[in-house]
């Protein structure tokens, strides 16, 4: 099992420490794609961040994904955490607010449990290796109720 990237339970995770309106200017998705609902934990110094998306008895994709038994799609944590990412990026890996980060690639993705709404979910990240002007790599990780379930590498591209 890997390493957490940070202790969630040594964090004070009950308030956001980003205003929402500067979250939506570092992260432009809006509606279904808004997988982020704060920003709880930001220490620019350790290059780490936490946000968190807080999913109600009947998601949006809940109807869907495994009808009877909704389970949160894979695909989502990862953009979720995808979008966490950018936030640090922009905030202290020293790209540009003005600039759209893409999501370019995962690696070393592993899922390791599952999501059940209602629930809240945390994604953490860190500040990772920088290639040039355009690629970032990146660590992230996925937490449901103190249990990793998910842990990955991504790939940030500037387009």
């Amino acid at each position: 099992m890997p390493r957490p990237l940070v202790d969630l339970s040594t964090l004070d995770l009950s308030k956001d420490v980003l205003p929402e309106e500067e979250l939506r200017k570092f992260v432009p998705h809006r509606h279904e794609f808004q997988m982020i609902d704060g920003i709880c934990h930001l220490d620019e110094e350790k290059g780490i961040v936490v946000g968190y998306k807080d999913w109600d008895n009947d998601p949006w994709w809940a109807r869907g994904h495994i009808p009877g038994r909704p389970i949160m799609p894979g695909v989502l944590m990862a953009e979720s955490c995808a979008q966490v990412s950018t936030i640090l990026m922009k905030t202290v890996g020293g790209w540009s607010n003005a600039e759209f980060i893409g999501l370019g690639g995962l690696d070393k993705v592993r899922f390791r449990g599952q999501v059940v709404p209602p629930a809240r979910v945390y994604y953490v990240s860190q500040v990772g290796i920088r290639s040039g002007n355009r690629l970032a790599k990146y660590p992230a990780q996925a937490f449901n109720e103190g249990k990793l379930v998910l842990d990955m590498e991504l790939i940030g591209v500037m387009l």
